[in-house]
């Protein structure tokens, strides 16, 4: 599998349009809102609504795959870094002790031409709290805060929000499934 990754990422340069980073609250809490943007509204309208095809670790990475080595390999074959930062999941030690978000970080400070979307799923009133990192990143490509409706079965990619989240998308390289939904 390893082989077909290098070549697809040497023949197609990226294989995916975004890495999609975010807090995984602790098992015994509920779903929150960030699962819905996540698993749920990103893949809606980026993915089905305007044709990006994103990396969601837990959802796309090959069973048996080293955790640090399908990160790593997954980053590199993305031409963004989405992070999605939630004040109520601030607690959680977020982005200081997994590796999926060290090794994220990482590429997104040292590789070149990888860009980084920073979305806030509410407001953040203080960077103060968050990793020297996350606020270096903020103040070079600034953020998006979440404006949808958790509760709408089918976010649309013409509301504001989305059309913020899509300018800092890379070009798209295929057309959007249906022309008229982006």
């Amino acid at each position: 599998m390893h082989e077909f990754m290098h070549w697809a990422s040497s023949v197609y340069g990226k294989l995916y349009d975004a890495y999609v980073l975010y807090p995984k609250p602790p098992h015994d809490c509920q779903s929150s809102h960030v699962d819905t943007l996540v698993l749920r509204a990103l893949p809606e309208v980026l993915e089905r609504q305007c044709g990006y095809k994103l990396f969601i670790f837990g959802r796309d990475e090959f069973p048996g795959q080293a955790v640090a080595n399908a990160i790593d390999e997954n980053i590199k074959l993305c031409r963004r870094l989405i992070i999605i930062l939630a004040p109520e999941l601030l607690g959680f030690d977020l982005l200081k002790n997994m590796s999926e978000e060290q090794i994220a970080i990482y590429n997104a400070l040292i590789q070149d031409g990888m860009k980084v979307i920073l979305i806030e799923v509410e407001k953040i009133q203080s960077y103060a709290s968050m990793p020297e990192s996350i606020q270096y990143l903020r103040q070079k490509h600034g953020s998006v805060q979440w404006s949808g409706d958790f509760t709408a079965e089918s976010p649309c990619a013409k509301a504001r929000f989305w059309k913020k989240v899509r300018y800092h998308m890379p070009p798209k390289r295929f057309p959007p499934p249906s022309p008229a939904s982006c």
